[in-house]
């Protein structure tokens, strides 16, 4: 089963590195890899530029449902499912093979990954207005080729105080074309964590939040 992942990348080059390096530790199935950049600065771009797989350079910072619309515009025919990768994320062994698991299920529309810890949370009854109710599935997402074929996308609105995410919208949107939402039944995740104040506070404030 051949999935196209999107590596999104802005700034924090570091984390990025990481993610990489573990995404080709683990991944265990036929795939494809585009790292979709937005905007960062050169220390980032130059690196980016040296590797030998395929970046994408947005050359602005248009978040990362917009970033990866254009990765998975570039999927290989022979993809299956579509993958969405945050550079602040380590991938664990065994995330392929609990992908391809939840995805027997023709039912299934988008499978969510978890890290320790994420199973507190996923038995809230959040209500959304539109009348869904239950946990969407953050970045790290994966979708079945199935459904963008029928036109699911992410959402490319700018972020907005109060508003939802784009993720959080991906998930709404999958329920609204009758597919299910799952979660793996094991980690198969980490996140790399902080370490970088001042990105902290930009995205902060591209989503009307002042932190204190």
């Amino acid at each position: 089963m051949h999935i196209h992942t999107v590596i999104v990348s802005y700034k924090r080059r570091v984390l990025t590195e990481k993610t990489l390096q573990g995404y080709l530790d683990t991944v265990s199935v036929p795939h494809s890899l585009i790292i979709v950049d937005n905007g960062s600065p050169p220390d980032t771009t130059e690196w980016l530029s040296s590797l030998e797989i395929p970046v994408l350079f947005l050359n602005e910072n248009r978040f990362p449902g917009y970033a990866t619309n254009r990765g998975w515009e570039r999927m290989p025919s022979e993809t299956i499912l579509l993958h969405r990768l945050d550079n602040d994320t380590q991938l664990l062994p065994g995330w392929c093979e609990n992908t391809i698991e939840c995805f027997e299920d023709p039912r299934v529309g988008q499978y969510g990954l978890l890290a320790p810890g994420d199973s507190e949370w996923l038995n809230s009854k959040n209500l959304y207005p539109s009348g869904f109710a239950g946990w969407p599935v953050g970045g790290n997402s994966i979708i079945h080729r199935k459904l963008y074929d029928e036109g699911l996308r992410y959402s490319e609105r700018p972020w907005t105080a109060g508003g939802i995410l784009e993720d959080n919208q991906m998930t709404l949107d999958v329920w609204k074309m009758g597919y299910k939402r799952v979660f793996s039944n094991i980690p198969v995740m980490e996140y790399l964590g902080g370490g970088y104040p001042e990105y902290d506070i930009e995205i902060a404030a591209s989503r009307g939040i002042i932190l204190k």
